[in-house]
């Protein structure tokens, strides 16, 4: 199976594994990194600045909703 970077290109390789249960099953996690220490780096600032702005979309979504629904109940 094919896994290569999204940065750099060369393939993957299984950093982390573990396992976690869910009801009666176990799910087997295995987390890929990138070979070079540096490009995995750089991999992993980019997901952090993603999540970062995908929760503060979500969170001024929420506020937003609540300040509706307030507009709403005072009228």
């Amino acid at each position: 199976m094919s896994n290569p970077c999204v940065k750099c290109g060369k393939q993957r390789i299984d950093g982390k594994t573990w396992v976690g249960k869910m009801g009666v099953s176990s799910i087997t996690y295995t987390k890929t990194v990138c070979p070079d220490s540096e490009c995995q780096k750089i991999v992993d600032k980019g997901i952090a600045e993603r999540k970062a702005k995908t929760e503060a979309m979500l969170k001024a979504k929420a506020e937003a909703k609540q300040a509706r629904a307030k507009l709403l109940a005072a009228s």
